[in-house]
């Protein structure tokens, strides 16, 4: 319950940082010679990342919030999707160069790819596959969290090291970019991997084989 807790202090944190200029018609990011759809897409894309994360604490609470766990699911779901559909539109007029709208491109669509097998999973009974799906969504979609984290800390290696301010508005953002999203995938895959080896995995709800349920029992997303 511990873990919660700060997690959730996080992303409570995270989002009464992020939030405010976008409820305002602010942006913390650049708008000069976007297309005209593009701060539209951004806000609404923001919103319902913010809606998704949210519900995903209930989601990684579930053994707390088991009676709410389907519905969040469901809420997670309706929101990851066009999250991760408005990342790769936004990220391929992104600001910040090319290497930086191949990162944004890729996790866009390595969260629709995961959200859709941990569905898929789910209609077909298969729990074990669906918890591990949807955890690697989930971490995707906090990957934001990372990325504002290693933001401020590569700008002062980068700045202590003496590159110049030239190297660091063409190169900084694809070097937060891509490792900010890359070390939450790794964890999770990490956290995966290390449970299902684990001693006590015959207790452990992400046990490498299948769990077979019927939907009407009330397995659900």
């Amino acid at each position: 319950m511990k873990k919660l807790l700060v997690g959730t202090l996080i992303v409570l944190v995270f989002l009464a940082y992020s939030l405010p200029p976008y409820l305002t018609g602010g942006s913390r990011v650049p708008l000069d010679d976007q297309p005209g759809w593009y701060y539209g897409l951004l806000v609404g894309h923001i919103l319902l990342g913010s809606v998704a994360m949210l519900a995903g604490l209930v989601q990684l609470g579930r053994r707390w919030f088991a009676k709410y766990h389907w519905i969040a699911g469901r809420i997670y779901v309706a929101c990851a999707l066009p999250v991760g559909l408005a990342a790769i539109a936004i990220g391929t007029v992104t600001p910040f160069g090319p290497l930086n709208a191949a990162s944004n491109v890729t996790l866009g669509s390595l969260m629709l790819l995961f959200t859709a097998l941990g569905v898929r999973a789910i209609v077909g009974g298969d729990v074990a596959a669906h918890r591990r799906w949807m955890l690697r969504s989930a971490a995707l979609m906090y990957s934001v969290i990372v990325n504002r984290v290693l933001g401020p800390v590569s700008f002062l290696v980068l700045d202590a090291a003496g590159a110049p301010e030239s190297f660091m508005d063409a190169w900084g953002p694809a070097i937060v970019a891509w490792p900010s999203w890359l070390i939450a995938i790794g964890l999770c895959e990490w956290w995966l991997r290390r449970s299902a080896h684990s001693p006590r995995n015959g207790r452990n709800p992400l046990r490498t084989e299948s769990e077979r349920v019927s939907l009407s029992g009330g397995g659900g997303i």
